[in-house]
């Protein structure tokens, strides 16, 4: 460790007196211990002995002095104390050469020690004090006096005393030296005095508190400070248009109303031209100068502003009463579906308006006026509309209008419908019969087999069946032939039939967005009703009405943004199972498929189907007989029946984005081509008198039409409008291939 005679050694012979003093630390050679204190140039580095021999606050006090060439001095009582006081800290602390004065006092107010500087600069001391000693009271009397614009320089110094005068010309100095007496901990160190003349506080404390304290004060005496008092102006307002006495008389309610309005409702706030005026000390006056037609104001800075707007507004020509009445005519909305949705929406929204909490405050002939001051009556005739409104909402409702009146993107729907059945069947029976009819009293048998195939008929009217009718015959039909009795004893039918039935239909149809299609395909019967009238038991047949089948599509479409359709589907599909026969219809089949799918522009997609398969086997025989291998076919009847069908629904969509309906045209153009395949193109001409040439044979050569290739996704190509039919047929010829 090193001995206090080391510690001592660090003081350079030649300083001088005002001069910090440099010292050299140095270690024991012997012991090879880290000195207590190191030189790193710009700052001393600490590590004080943290064992029982550590420093003492004298030995640390000398310290200071050799490094900063302060003096200091202490009573015999104080050193006592200060000798029995060791410097306690853990860990070294680097601490620059200019800031060392104040970490010395760090260290002696935490031990309870005051620096009270006597005496002028050059020649003052310091004298240390433990607060903790008899003689503390008398510690305040010696504390250092500066200037309020000094205690900034003493806030890195906690354990000076120092006492200033802060002078708070905002503030009542005898309230806040009663409230800031709970701040004072220690009233040996630390006192407020008022001094109400000057309306200034004396404050006696460490320089680090003071500081605090001074900077909290001005920080409150600066809010505190009053406005400055602000003058009334004086202004001229010369009229052009208005009577000034007219003028000055609605001035006056207006001022009269925010008056009451200030009186009821709080502090006024200005809200623009035809806001509250705000009140300030000296009321508002108008005067009317009649000879010049002016008004002479005096008012307030602040209110003057609005004053002079409020009068230019009132001043201004008188000029014709505006129209209310107008006459709109739309282009695609119609115009009773338009007026009941505008109807419905201005009554909304003035009951939305009426419930909010600026709405609350109207008035109520004014809240109840703003749900009738528009009006809008549809003429069917001319599909416009009739719109009264005031010309401040004219222009609101013309928006609205104008928004609602945009044509909407049509969509071209191509469905099909895909229908494959099949029945298979097949037949196949022996009937046998045979008998022994005796002659006299003789006795017989007879016996026969029937599983529908015959009748029997009695021809010679004896009560007995001698002849065996077939039925109609399918397939093949064959019998043994007897001379006998029995002219068909052995009855063999087969029969099968296969039917493959493929059906399609290929509706299509155009709808704007949002708009609904129906399209109906049916096969009406006629059914009859059947009245037998009078004891005679005569029948009349009447006409019943019709049964109906066939094909019922419903279908509404709606755009979305990213060009895909939200399709809303309704199908129904029924077909008669057999042909009609008087009042009573064939059986009939219903299949519905109703659903909402997202689909993409341009693309062929499956909506739903339905897959049926009806399998019967039909065996008719004679009991015991008839499951006999090899001979039991000749007791039996065998009837297999398979029924299959299978039904699809596709659905094409396209947008048709073009306002000038170039897309349209083209694919109405390609319908006319597979039409002129068909029927003709001087049929076509029945339905279009431009289409093609005059000549019987479709000639694309002969003529040019604007042609439009609908792309597969998105928007419209410009480059595929006005193409010749040629290439137009050739694209269409190329792109079928591709697929």
């Amino acid at each position: 460790m090193i001995s206090l005679l080391s510690l001592l050694a660090f003081a350079l012979p030649a300083a001088a007196p005002s001069a910090p003093v440099a010292f050299e630390p140095q270690t024991d050679a012997t012991s090879g211990e880290v000195p207590i204190i190191q030189d790193l140039g710009n700052a001393w580095r600490l590590q004080f002995d943290e064992s029982k021999e550590a420093m003492n606050l004298e030995q640390f006090i000398k310290i200071c002095q050799r490094n900063t060439a302060i003096n200091f001095t202490f009573s015999t009582d104080t050193q006592a104390v200060l000798k029995s006081t060791k410097v306690q800290m853990f860990g070294p602390k680097v601490i620059p050469k200019d800031e060392f004065y104040s970490f010395f006092q760090i260290i002696m107010i935490i031990n309870r020690f005051v620096c009270t500087r006597i005496g002028p600069e050059h020649l003052s001391v310091v004298v240390v004090a433990s607060l903790d000693s008899p003689a503390r009271s008398n510690v305040r009397g010696d504390a250092l006096y500066i200037t309020a614009e000094e205690v900034d320089r003493y806030a890195d110094q906690p354990a000076t005393l120092v006492q200033t005068v802060l002078h708070l010309p905002n503030m009542d100095v005898r309230t806040m030296g009663n409230s800031m007496r709970a701040m004072v901990v220690d009233p040996n160190t630390m006192q407020l005095v008022p001094i109400p003349e000057s309306n200034s506080l004396i404050l006696i404390g460490f320089g680090s508190n003071i500081a605090a304290l001074v900077r909290m004060l001005r920080l409150m005496n600066d809010v505190s400070e009053p406005e400055p008092a602000i003058l009334p102006e004086f202004e001229v307002i010369p009229l052009e248009y208005a009577a000034a006495d007219e003028i000055a008389d609605t001035l006056e309610e207006l001022l009269e109303a925010s008056r009451r309005a200030t009186n009821t409702g709080g502090t006024p706030q200005a809200q623009g031209a035809t806001g509250r005026l705000q009140q300030g000390t000296t009321e508002t006056k108008i005067m009317v100068q009649p000879r010049t037609n002016s008004l002479l104001v005096m008012a307030m800075p602040d209110d003057m502003p609005r004053l002079k707007e409020l009068v230019a507004r009132l001043d201004v020509d008188q000029i014709d009463r505006e129209r209310n009445y107008h006459f709109l005519s739309l282009e695609n909305a119609d115009a009773e579906e338009l007026a009941e949705v505008l109807t419905n929406f201005l009554q909304d929204a003035s009951r939305v308006q009426g419930n909010t909490p600026g709405g609350a405050g109207r008035q109520q002939g004014q809240a109840s006026s703003s749900s009738t001051e528009i009006a809008v009556v549809p003429d069917p005739a001319t599909n416009s509309l009739l719109v009264a409104a005031p010309r401040s909402r004219y222009d609101e409702v013309l928006d609205l209008i104008e928004r609602l009146d945009r044509r909407q993107d049509q969509v071209l729907i191509e469905t099909a419908l895909i229908e494959l059945s099949g029945r298979d069947v097949l037949d196949i029976g022996i009937e046998l019969g045979g008998a022994d009819i005796p002659g006299g009293d003789g006795t017989g048998g007879f016996g026969v087999s029937d599983f529908g195939m015959s009748t029997f008929s009695d021809n010679d009217g004896d009560g007995i069946p001698d002849v065996r009718v077939p039925n109609i015959a399918r397939g093949i039909t064959a019998g043994l032939i007897d001379g006998g009795s029995f002219s068909l004893p052995v009855l063999i039918a087969a029969s099968q039939e296969r039917r493959n039935t493929n059906v399609l239909n290929i509706p299509s149809v155009l709808v704007n967005n949002n708009g609904s299609a129906l399209v109906t395909t049916l096969d009406e019967q006629p059914t009859t009703t059947v009245t037998i009238n009078g004891a005679g038991g005569q029948s009349q047949e009447t006409f019943n009405g019709y049964e109906k089948a066939g094909i019922t599509l419903s279908i509404s479409p709606t755009i979305s943004a990213g060009k895909y359709l939200r399709l809303g589907i309704e199908l129904e599909v029924s077909t008669f199972q057999g042909s009609f026969s008087g009042a009573i219809p064939p059986p009939k089949i219903t299949r519905t498929i109703q659903t909402t799918v997202n689909v993409p522009d341009g693309d062929t997609m499956v909506i739903g189907g339905i897959i049926v398969d009806n399998k019967t086997d039909n065996r008719t025989q004679v009991p015991f007989l008839g499951d006999i291998p090899f001979v039991g076919v000749l007791f039996r009847r065998t009837d297999d029946t398979e029924d299959r069908t299978t039904l699809y629904f596709f659905v094409t969509p396209h947008i048709m984005h073009d306002r000038e309906f170039a897309d349209l045209a083209a694919f109405s153009y390609k319908k006319k081509l597979q039409a002129a395949d068909t029927i003709g193109a001087s049929r076509v001409r029945i339905i279009d008198d431009r289409f093609g040439a005059d000549s019987e044979v479709l000639d694309f050569s002969g003529f040019d039409v604007p042609v439009y290739q609908a792309p597969d996704h998105g928007a419209v190509n410009g480059a595929d409008i006005g193409i010749g039919s040629e290439e137009a047929n050739e694209m269409l010829e190329n792109k079928n291939s591709d697929n």
